[in-house]
């Protein structure tokens, strides 16, 4: 059995969906699991039901600004937990955690009994185009300088991997996020009892939080250009003001914040799935949309480009009117649709599922897969 520590600043929507679905599958596999997180705004209420029961979780505030002395002490506390713990692994999580994990790795930088460290960025900070050139250079510089701790990066998708390469360094594995397919109900669009084409209205959405990566207001402006009596465009999520009003101005459904269970349900509803993410790591919410069997229109940045594949199984865009041209020949072509997303959903099935993605992690982590779980013999 080896113990595993994951530590996680941003603990909410796919860095939460990744965490929990790796830890849970640890945990069964007959390690001993911990994960240390802080709790974010977004973080969903009935958080702890994502874990299964003999994961043990650590709650320790961290924040996702710059912060010198709350930082410090942030890193003083995680320096505690991991040298009380002494696990064999330490897996960082997103950009915070991962941060202030690299700093409190020095410890064991010279010592040979330490755990082996592990960074995944689920997005890389200096690709938010949003941020501007000034702010993501500033971003670049940090990860730059903490590049030189002798951590393992593991990059969520091939795209990112390369520009972890191009950037930072060359220690780095790809380990592909993944879903539990099995949870992933099959969109309603591919059902025998939902012919095509069908006399109601065509829901066009995404599911996730709205939020800046997410870029909602690109998503009002597509939505806005196609107004039309016979398409519905929805936001299957909540989150900043902002974005959620400029969505409602543009008359698309905003559900507001609902549970997994919920938002597949939501999900399968949906004839065509887009995404207008400013940047990414690889999106949980396309692999899911994918299993589901719905075609995919997404912006052409890390991550999505890895998954949608142009005329295969979606289309990749870059302004809203590229957007407007794909969503218009999907909406047009009922058998297009079903056809794209068929093969998006052959595709899910085939890469994205959690056994390869366990396997690659196991192999990069360099521990067996499963624990030795002979129960000990009682005195």
């Amino acid at each position: 059995m080896s113990a595993i520590v994951h530590v996680v600043e941003s603990f909410g929507a796919g860095t939460l969906s990744m965490v929990s679905a790796i830890a849970n599958a640890q945990s069964q596999d007959g390690h001993q699991v911990t994960v240390i997180h802080s709790v974010r705004e977004e973080t969903p209420a009935g958080w702890r039901d994502l874990f299964v029961p003999a994961v043990n979780c650590i709650h320790l505030p961290m924040q996702r600004a710059i912060h010198p002395l709350n930082d410090f002490r942030t890193g003083r506390a995680l320096f505690k937990w991991i040298a009380s713990i002494a696990p064999d692994v330490v897996h960082l999580h997103s950009s915070k955690a991962g941060a202030l994990g690299r700093l409190v790795s020095l410890a064991w930088a010279l010592r040979s009994d330490g755990p082996r460290w592990f960074f995944s960025p689920h997005g890389l900070s200096f690709l938010q185009r949003a941020e501007g050139r000034l702010k993501n250079g500033i971003f670049l510089t940090i990860e730059k300088i903490l590049a030189g701790v002798p951590v393992t990066f593991i990059a969520c998708s091939k795209s990112e991997g390369e520009e972890i390469r191009r950037h930072l360094s060359g220690n780095v594995v790809v380990v592909n996020n993944a879903v539990d397919l099995s949870k992933i109900p099959q969109a309603n669009a591919l059902t025998p009892q939902s012919p095509l084409p069908t006399p109601r209205r065509l829901r066009i959405g995404t599911v996730g939080r709205v939020c800046l990566a997410r870029n909602p207001e690109f998503f009002a402006e597509v939505a806005s250009k196609m107004a039309s009596d016979s398409l519905e465009f929805v936001w299957v999520g909540g989150g900043e003001a902002s974005g959620e009003a400029a969505l409602r101005a543009a008359g698309v459904a905003v559900s507001g914040w609902c549970d997994r269970a919920a938002a597949l349900a939501q999900l399968a509803t949906l004839d065509i799935y887009i995404q207008t993410s400013r940047w990414e790591g690889l999106p949980v919410a396309v692999i899911e949309a994918m299993a589901a069997g719905l075609p995919v229109v997404a912006t052409d940045v890390v991550g999505n480009r890895d998954l949608v594949k142009n005329g295969e199984n979606g289309y990749l865009a870059h302004t809203p009117d590229e957007f407007v041209a794909h969503l218009q020949a999907l909406s047009a072509d009922p058998a297009l649709r079903r056809q794209l997303g068929q093969q998006a959903q052959a595709f899910a099935l085939e890469f994205y599922s959690l056994t390869p993605m366990m396997a690659s992690l196991y192999a990069a982590y360099g521990i067996a897969p499963t624990a030795d779980k002979t129960p000990k013999e009682t005195q």
